[in-house]
């Protein structure tokens, strides 16, 4: 990225004095342009520096707004931070007025670099740093500032916006330390009311989502990441045990909306998966009476009918769908719309918005011969974890089942069997172990539990006899370049035909949405790959009056996607039923650019020592685990939890962007 100056993350480009067809790269730097359709970002100052796209911005009057925002950010919890920064702060702001005296200059550097070195978090230990970066590079322009006495604003627009490495990943917009800093104080039940402002499925999530914010954890720099996603199931069920079993010293009741139907307006929301339930909990908050529509007898959508009981028990689920409803939410069960019910009838009864979220249930083909032949023992792999649910069908004691696939969906469809009785479970994958694309956890526990891989292989022919499956002809392959995915690209090896035998096989590489959901309706524009189009930020469609989120949106994606498409989607329903322009609000805003510019880096290196390692989550035994469908995960007990939530650094930074007009 072409920059006139950057500091980020200490590589210094200066290009300052140099004609712009001269000037160096930035090679680490992703910041955006353009911050909306009327502002350009002109720079940006945080936690790991500065960086000026154009020299319109003054140094001096950026750097006091910014410790300003700083400022207001600090808890309070450490003495340095707190008191440091306000001082910095009317350092700055002396000097930006015209006020300022050369030993400022001196004061200013000292006490930035004492702030961060003793600083308890984050805020103090970074928020000091494009201060510093900015007296080290930019020295003439503050000495410039004392030594003419006069005030240095050029009325810029400024907008600023705490984040943390954990939350900017969280699709959400989880406040993740604010929530681990309750359970570490002992105060759990408020770790759970700051999450349920994200979600209400916690549940859910702390029990089977992906956790792409631990990923982006400053801990798993210095030795292992946060267990993130387990505290979060931590903070519910200590809810959900006191409040169904009581405690002796003080009964524990959960929330209540006190907006519960405040308003008129009727809002239908199609499926009861995390999209849906979380879409109709936020409405519900802001007053809306609203209407689920879920074709399954169960709520979750494929939380409840994909996802097996051993990850997430649907006693679980439904007590937490159960909540939902206590907030107002009505949910009417086997009842499919776009058959006996329609968008354009339910509009006839008074509904004034929908929110799309029926997600993606129908199986993608895997391309090989014979599966559209009605075979005995060839079984969809959606279809197959399903009929575990509900219909249970389907019996693989003794049998020998195939599964084909790589992902979440595949990881699923393998170990549920083997609790099922099956003689022997393999997975066909056409990539490596590298490649998978399923949690890297559950591919761990699904070999600890017995299950097979074949890698490098992919399906050419179902082979049967008398309309039974007998096995699955496949050939071998190797990798070639990258695909659109950014994995390599399996290519064929011709004439390496081999058989595996088997007696079930089991498909799941991917899934498909069912649209008929839009019987009746006009104007809805689809993507390619056949899902809904809407706008990224707001989720409202082509038809101004209908919302979507979840994988009918995104395609088979996750639970945390599906519920931060919802929470977004929620607020852009409000806007449009009230009246106000369907837009993203100025933190938002900040969230997008931040998340583009990156508000993790993997190569810090953080002068805190290691050993200090995760807290195990508690398991059942194994020969327990493969025999029945108990929750293999246990959770962790309060004194596990605070432990490992004392392990969070709190890790939240401050980012500031300087703006002019398009």
């Amino acid at each position: 990225m072409r920059v006139l100056f950057s500091s980020w993350q200490d590589e210094v480009v200066d290009n300052r004095g140099v004609e712009p067809s001269g000037w160096k790269d930035a090679s680490n730097l992703k910041l955006p342009a353009e911050f909306d359709k009327e502002n350009n970002i002109s720079a940006f100052i945080g936690w790991s520096g500065i960086i000026l796209l154009k020299d319109s911005v003054n140094i001096v009057d950026m750097c006091s707004r910014y410790i300003e925002e700083v400022q207001k950010e600090s808890c309070g919890k450490c003495f340095p931070c707190r008191i440091g920064t306000a001082v910095m702060e009317k350092l700055l702001k002396k000097i930006a007025i015209g006020k300022g005296e050369e030993p400022d200059l001196a004061q200013l550097e000292n006490l930035g670099k004492d702030i961060s070195n003793t600083s308890k978090c984050s805020i103090g230990q970074t928020g000091p740093m494009p201060i510093l970066h900015a007296l080290k590079y930019f020295r003439d322009d503050f000495a410039g500032a004392v030594k003419n006495r006069k005030p240095v604003s050029n009325g810029a627009r400024y907008e600023s916006k705490w984040t943390a490495p954990c939350y900017s990943a969280c699709p959400t917009g989880m406040d993740i330390p604010a929530y681990i800093e309750f359970i570490k104080e002992w105060r759990p039940l408020e770790s759970l009311q700051r999450i349920r402002e994200a979600s209400p499925m916690a549940a859910s999530l702390g029990r089977a989502c992906f956790h792409p914010c631990e990923k982006n954890c400053r801990r798993a720099n210095v030795e292992s990441a946060i267990s993130i996603c387990k505290l979060k199931r931590f903070a519910w069920d200590y809810e959900d045990l006191r409040s169904r079993f009581g405690e002796r010293d003080k009964p524990v009741s959960k929330p209540v909306n006190t907006n519960k139907h405040s308003k008129e307006d009727k809002v239908a929301v199609f499926g009861a998966g995390p999209a849906g339930l979380s879409a109709a909990y936020y409405l519900a908050l802001k007053g809306y009476r609203v209407t689920v529509f879920e074709s399954l007898p169960v709520p979750g959508g494929m939380i409840g009918v994909g996802i097996p009981e051993y990850r997430v028990p649907k006693e679980a689920l439904q007590r937490e769908t159960n909540f939902i409803e206590d907030m107002g939410v009505e949910i009417r069960y086997n009842t499919p719309v776009g058959e006996d019910i329609t968008i354009p009838q339910l509009r006839g009864q008074g509904y004034k918005a929908f929110f799309i979220s029926t997600g993606a249930h129908i199986s993608k083909k895997m391309g090989a011969e014979g599966e559209d032949a009605g075979y005995n023992g060839f079984v969809r792999g959606i279809e197959y974890l399903r009929d575990c649910v509900i219909t249970k069908c389907y019996h693989v004691k003794d049998k020998r089942v195939i599964v084909v696939g790589g992902g979440n969906v595949a990881m699923d469809c393998c170990r549920t069997p083997i609790r099922n009785g099956a003689k022997e479970v393999t997975v066909v994958y056409r990539r490596t172990k590298k490649e998978l694309p399923a949690d890297p956890h559950e591919v761990h526990e699904s070999e600890v539990e017995g299950v097979k891989y074949i890698f490098l292989a992919a399906p050419k022919r179902i082979l049967a006899e008398n309309g039974n499956v007998t096995g699955l002809e496949c050939l071998k392959m190797e990798l070639g370049e990258p695909d659109a995915s950014g994995r390599r690209r399996p290519v064929e090896v011709k004439g390496s035909e081999f058989i595996v035998p088997a007696d079930i096989i089991l498909q799941a590489i991917g899934q498909d949405c069912d649209l008929s959901v839009l019987n009746g309706v006009e104007g809805i524009k689809l993507t390619k790959w056949q899902t809904i189009e809407a706008d990224p930020d707001t989720f409202q469609t082509s038809v101004p009056y209908i919302f979507t989120g979840g994988d009918v949106f995104n395609g088979p994606l996750t639970i945390v996607d599906a519920c931060g498409n919802a929470r977004r989607a929620a607020e852009s329903i409000d806007q449009y039923l009230s009246g106000k322009p369907v837009t993203i609000s100025v933190p938002e805003k900040m969230d997008k650019v931040i998340k583009k510019l990156g508000a993790y880096n993997k190569d810090e290196k953080i002068g805190i020592k290691s050993g200090w390692e995760r807290v195990p989550m508690p398991v059942i035994p194994l020969d327990t685990r493969v025999t029945t469908f108990e929750e293999v995960e246990t959770g962790y007990t309060l004194e596990q939890a605070i432990e490992e939530a004392s392990r969070c650094m709190r890790c939240y930074q401050v980012g500031m962007v300087a703006l002019e007009k398009a």
